[in-house]
């Protein structure tokens, strides 16, 4: 019947053992999915970002290229061909035509970037080519960027292209409380910046975190483009990593816990000797009565100090000794069954009453636990013999303690001093025999005084324990012919 608790008591370790296994299985599995699906997402966004910036850039460049070829089909020059070039595309703010190092027709009346539009032309010339070439930093104060194309291998068109409409798409699609977009060009011009101005001194290009009001992104850069332009994704920090190793630890920590207790279970560790390590059981050494408790080996793992007291004439020490080498035989009674016993036990000087118990725990013999305490049946006899003695001897007994109290008096004293009853003030009986008690407390002699107001004599005796402490008084009272 043991074997089948002890089967009874493991199986359901097995049981949560394969649970938490099968969680952490799934735990690790799903979260590397969502993990997976995460990343998919972000790198989603990120390259969304990309095709569109790469997407306005191309569109900028062909524009720009059509229109070329468009004016040198229809062999156009002068205003004809730049008034046909603002007609291309909505996105178009003005028009260019460079010759010679100037400017020989142009949309606007006067050109606030006119040193911007000659190294534009001149980048085109010398490119050797036909394709657009884009300006490597954008005006951000007039919101255009501009494009430069070669005409007829003598001229070049410059473009200005207006971004408006390009910032409020990608602001209204890339600005969201859990990602935002920063937009710069080849010479870290700002194109779009999602925080507050004063964030972006702060910024730096070289780190994977940054913290805007009490709040952390993640900082993915991509280049695009040729002017290589700058692509800053900023996605909220959501404490995945975080919740992820917590979760798995918390995991591993459930599953060590419950193979521990399945390993304990199986293996009988609670019934070894290392069960009752660092248990504090102090609390017994307030107990008069010894206490000694044993494991399984029967060696003693903890004995109070009355139990070290009693013992003391056959071990100083009783921790990690075995039980039976300080009371004998009560060893051969452990294991043979698990009930309560008692026992009487002989020292030098008295017996003992010794009450063995088994510890169960589950169904399992722990240790032993062993109450021992002086013989009773011994201190009520001898507690009998005296009251009888007291309540015949011819003299007065009367017993006060250390406060002055009257304890017991017999039927003598009670004549002698009138009634004497338990708990009452000596000094209200004779207020001569309160001062000598005072008096003698420190004599170990016996000493006798006259009681003039009853007309008797008073052997005055002090009581001290055995540690020599004061502990009360005992008074012989005799008569007038009891002095001679």
């Amino acid at each position: 019947m043991k074997r089948v608790s002890e089967s009874n008591s493991v199986f359901p370790l097995y049981i949560i053992v394969f649970a938490i296994g099968i969680i952490m299985v799934f735990g690790i599995t799903e979260f590397r999915f969502l993990r997976n699906i995460l990343t998919s997402y972000e790198n989603s966004i990120e390259q969304i970002a990309i095709n569109k910036t790469n997407s306005f850039l191309n569109d900028l460049k062909t524009t720009s290229q059509n229109t070329a070829r468009s004016i040198e089909l229809q062999d156009l020059s002068g205003e004809k061909a730049v008034k046909t070039a603002l007609t291309y595309d909505h996105k178009i703010e003005n028009v260019y035509l460079v010759s010679d190092s100037n400017i020989t027709n142009s949309s606007a009346e006067q050109s606030a970037n006119q040193g911007h539009v000659f190294t534009l032309a001149a980048k085109a010339l010398k490119s050797g080519n036909n394709k657009a070439v884009l300006s490597d930093q954008i005006h951000s104060q007039l919101n255009i960027i501009s494009t430069a194309t070669v005409i007829n291998n003598s001229q070049v068109l410059v473009m200005d292209f207006r971004m408006d409409q390009y910032k409020k798409e990608v602001i209204e699609e890339f600005t969201s409380t859990n990602f935002k977009l920063a937009v710069f060009d080849s010479q870290n011009n700002p194109v779009i910046w999602p925080f507050e101005e004063n964030q972006l001194s702060d910024f730096n290009r070289y780190k994977s975190k940054l913290s805007v009001d009490n709040k952390q992104y993640k900082v993915k850069k991509s280049d695009v483009g040729q002017p290589s332009w700058q692509l800053y994704l900023f996605q909220k920090d959501n404490n995945f990593e975080k919740y992820r190793a917590v979760t798995i630890i918390a995991l591993v920590f459930a599953l060590y816990y419950v193979l521990y207790q399945l390993l304990v279970e199986f293996w009988g560790v609670n019934s070894a000797k290392t069960y009752f390590d660092n248990i504090d059981f102090a609390i017994f050494n307030q107990l008069h009565e010894g206490v000694i408790i044993t494991n399984n080996a029967g060696i003693i793992v903890f004995a109070n100090k009355a139990a070290h007291e009693i013992f003391t004439e056959r071990k100083s020490n009783l921790r990690n000794v075995k039980l039976k080498e300080v009371m004998g035989h009560i060893e051969n009674f452990q294991g043979q069954k698990d009930n309560s016993q008692t026992l009487t036990l002989k020292t030098s000087d008295k017996f003992l009453e010794a009450i063995h118990s088994p510890i169960i725990k589950k169904s399992k013999r722990l240790g032993s636990l062993t109450v021992i305490r002086v013989n009773t049946d011994e201190d009520k006899a001898y507690r009998n013999v005296m009251e009888k003695l007291v309540e015949i001897i011819p003299q007065g007994v009367v017993y006060v303690d250390k406060n002055n109290e009257i304890v017991t008096a017999n039927l003598m004293a009670k004549c002698f001093l009138g009634a004497l009853e338990q708990g009452k003030g000596i000094e209200v009986v004779d207020s001569t025999l309160a001062e000598s008690i005072r008096t003698n407390i420190n004599s170990r002699n016996i000493n006798r005084i006259k009681l003039p107001d009853h007309d008797i004599w008073c052997d005055i005796s002090p009581v001290y324990d055995n540690d020599g402490v004061y502990t009360g008084t005992l008074l012989m009272l005799l008569n007038i012919d009891s002095k001679a």
